[in-house]
This record gives C-alpha cells, sequence and structure tokens, in this order.
C-alpha cells in the first residue's frame, strides 16, 4: 500500500485567503480547482490511500472535507488540525497511527502537478530506501538536497539553497518507518522544520 499524505494545514506564502476569497485549494487554475488538477494528477497511481491533512478553519468555513470526499469517493483519510504545527515534517507526524510503518509513505505538496507517468517514478524511486524530485533553483522558497556523484541525497534543507537541486514537493520513503524515525531524529536536533 502507498500511503499519500498531504498536508494542506500549513501557511501559504504565496496565496491569501483574505485577497483570494478561497484557500489554496480552491483556487482555479483553467476552470478547475487546485484540488481537481491534484486529485487527477494521481488517479492512476495503483494501490494507493490519501490522507490529507487540513487546518479545522477551512473544514468549518470552506467545507474543504467534503470537496476531498467528492473527488476521492470517501476513500481517503482526512486528519484536522485545530492548531498550525510547527512545519510539513511535525504536520505528517499527525498521520502517524493511520499509516502501517512497514507500508510505502508519500508525502507530496498539493500545488505542484506532474506530467510523468507517477507508477514509473514511484517504482524508480522504490529501489531505494528513499527519494526526491528535483528541478532547479536557487531561490530561498524550496526546500533543497545536497547530492553526491550517484544523485544519492546527502542533506535536505528547508528554504536554503545549498544546492541548484530544489524538491519538487514530492517526498518518497520506501517505508513509512524511515520517514518517522528521520522525523523524530530531526526534531531532536532542533533542526529547521
Amino acid at each position: 500500500m502507498l500511503n499519500i499524505v498531504v498536508p494542506i494545514a500549513g501557511k501559504s506564502y504565496f496565496f491569501d485567503n483574505e485577497k483570494d476569497g478561497f484557500p489554496k485549494p480552491f483556487i482555479e487554475i483553467c476552470g478547475k480547482t487546485m484540488l481537481e488538477h491534484f486529485v487527477k494528477n494521481y488517479e492512476n497511481v495503483k494501490n494507493k490511500r490519501f490522507i490529507f491533512i487540513l487546518k479545522e478553519e477551512d473544514v468549518k468555513r470552506y467545507h474543504l472535507d467534503d470537496a476531498i470526499n467528492v473527488l476521492t469517493n470517501n476513500q481517503s483519510k482526512i486528519i484536522i488540525l485545530k492548531n498550525e504545527t510547527q512545519g510539513m515534517v511535525c504536520s505528517v507526524l499527525m498521520a502517524i497511527d493511520e499509516i502501517n510503518l512497514n507500508d510505502s509513505l508519500l508525502i507530496v505538496n498539493m500545488d505542484q502537478i506532474f506530467e510523468y507517468d507517477l507508477n514509473e517514478v514511484i517504482s524508480e524511486l522504490s529501489l531505494n530506501d528513499a527519494g526526491v524530485l528535483s528541478f532547479e533553483s536557487v531561490h530561498p522558497r524550496w526546500a533543497y538536497v545536497k547530492c553526491d556523484e550517484n544523485n544519492f541525497v546527502l542533506e535536505a534543507f528547508e528554504k536554503k539553497p545549498v544546492s541548484k537541486n530544489a524538491i519538487a514537493g514530492f517526498y518518497y520513503f520506501n517505508k513509512a518507518d524511515f520517514f518517522v524515525k528521520s522525523a523524530f531524529d530531526m526534531i531532536k536536533k532542533d533542526v529547521n522544520y
């Protein structure tokens, strides 16, 4: 089983609910909401289970949970957070009780669409313990990875351009346990998460 965790509970630095009128998942692009584009992008991924992490405010005010249930035929687990966490890693840890730690885990941003066969990408990434998709950038809005000469990730940094390898909001773990152990190590070390 591939658990696809979609954290949408954080503060958006690029979209403003008050200015845009609705939270990021409901922003329309070419006549469809960002949420619709996202679900469509992952519809052919095999043996998946969505877990969405939402802000309570977005559920109460905009019925974001209902929209997700409509688009995923009530096949998603929805976790509602009353308060903001310390970041994406902490938000994803809120789903820990819903995930078999021996299953694979994919943590994805909802606002990035991929024009790849995601089954092929996931199959290739599953040959290793973990992996990310990246693109070239040096803008401090992204997370970055340092890689060795074989493209194996050595270190990851949030909003600190330490290389040209910006993470495209796609974090794969062959076993969810790899993420959980790494996340707790990161929190113990009090690094930026």
